[in-house]
């Protein structure tokens, strides 16, 4: 009796499981057709604008001479050893420094870390890697290629691979995403941790269940849920909606002498632009829901978290959200007058509060608890 009781039990568990994954997806589905929906005006306004060119795309012959000159450092390639993807990177500094390894967002790539890599050159061996997806790195064309746990081995391997153990791991928007749960789950890899513009996940989840503004900011998220639709909404106009973020008055880089001038848009363009390249990049966000954290993820590690105040997309209120999951000295810096874009925004300041922060000894740092 007892046997058959437990097996029933069991039945009704798994059944309970199913059933509640069924309604959470469906759940994520019908937020997306709603962000499709709200999105709506947007182009409508592209349509009215540019008429002419709203179904017109068409990939850069030709890479921009800032992308793939060695101004900011040594370019290479880097095969990595569980999945055998492809990296490439820049580099720059001694190899016998420590390691900084810098991981960007979307859609840029190792471009967005420029001005790092000529400031920390002196002291760091600077590295800043195309993510897999992205710029001259290697793109695996299957959704479960850009699984959390898969984009965290390759931290690892690239870290391995460099010829380290550990490093000073810094993120921006995804890469900070990354870096912050590459620092849960590997502390003992990562010396100290810089992250700008991109929340502790655990913290975003608390944060977004209770402010519904960041969650209408956040909708983007829930239309890359879709397939085909988001590639083509972006490509649209010349690839308007990827150009636009990084360089509206609004959305883009606040600070009129960094502004990107049209070879710069271009390095974030060219590669984002060929055929097909836009999936794997998106695939990050399609794989996200398979990740939310569903309980706290403490960080052991001394953190430095940077956020641009006028960023457009993420609320700077939720900062002081983190502090709850920093069980170790940590440090805010708001950057005012900076956009989302905030290495790129306000660099001279950026690094100047990046370098005290790894100057600093550990026991002077203040502690989040």
């Amino acid at each position: 009796m007892q046997i058959y009781l437990s097996r029933l039990l069991l039945m009704v568990t798994r059944t309970a499981l199913r059933v509640s994954g069924v309604m959470f997806w469906i759940l994520v589905y019908t937020a997306a057709l709603l962000s499709a929906v709200s999105y709506i005006p947007d182009f409508m306004r592209l349509v009215v604008r540019r008429p002419f060119r709203f179904f017109y795309w068409a990939p850069l012959k030709t890479a921009p001479h800032c992308l793939m000159s060695s101004t900011h450092g040594q370019h290479g390639y880097i095969r990595i050893k569980h999945s055998g993807i492809r990296f490439h990177y820049v580099a720059s500094g001694d190899k016998g420094s420590p390691l900084m390894l810098l991981l960007h967002g979307f859609p840029e790539n190792w471009y967005s870390w420029r001005y790092q890599l000529d400031e920390f050159c002196n002291g760091y061996r600077t590295v800043a890697v195309d993510l897999r997806g992205f710029g001259s790195s290697d793109a695996p064309p299957d959704l479960r290629d850009y699984k959390i746990e898969t984009l965290l081995q390759d931290v690892q391997d690239l870290i391995l691979g460099l010829g380290y153990t550990s490093c000073v791991l810094v993120g921006h928007d995804w890469g900070g995403t990354l870096a912050w749960t590459f620092s849960v789950r590997y502390s003992h890899m990562v010396t100290r941790l810089i992250v700008m513009n991109a929340p502790h996940p655990s913290a975003f989840h608390d944060y977004v269940l209770l402010h519904p503004s960041q969650l209408f900011l956040s909708r983007y998220v829930f239309l890359f849920q879709l397939p085909i639709l988001p590639e083509i909404l972006l490509s649209m106009c010349d690839f308007e909606h990827i150009r636009r973020p990084l360089t509206d008055p609004t959305l883009g880089i606040q600070n009129k002498e960094q502004k990107l001038n049209k070879e710069e848009t271009d390095a974030f363009l060219y590669y984002i632009s060929q055929k097909g390249a836009l999936t794997p990049p998106l695939n990050y966000y399609r794989n996200i829901f398979g990740f939310f954290p569903v309980k706290a993820q403490d960080v052991l590690v001394p953190t430095l978290l940077l956020w641009g105040e006028n960023d457009a997309f993420l609320e700077a209120d939720m900062v002081p959200e983190m502090k709850q999951y920093i069980h170790a000295p940590f440090q805010t810096a708001i950057i005012s007058n900076a956009s989302h874009w905030v290495q790129q925004d306000q660099p001279q300041e950026v690094n100047g509060i990046m370098r005290q922060f790894l100057n600093c000894d550990t026991d002077a740092l203040q502690w989040a608890h």
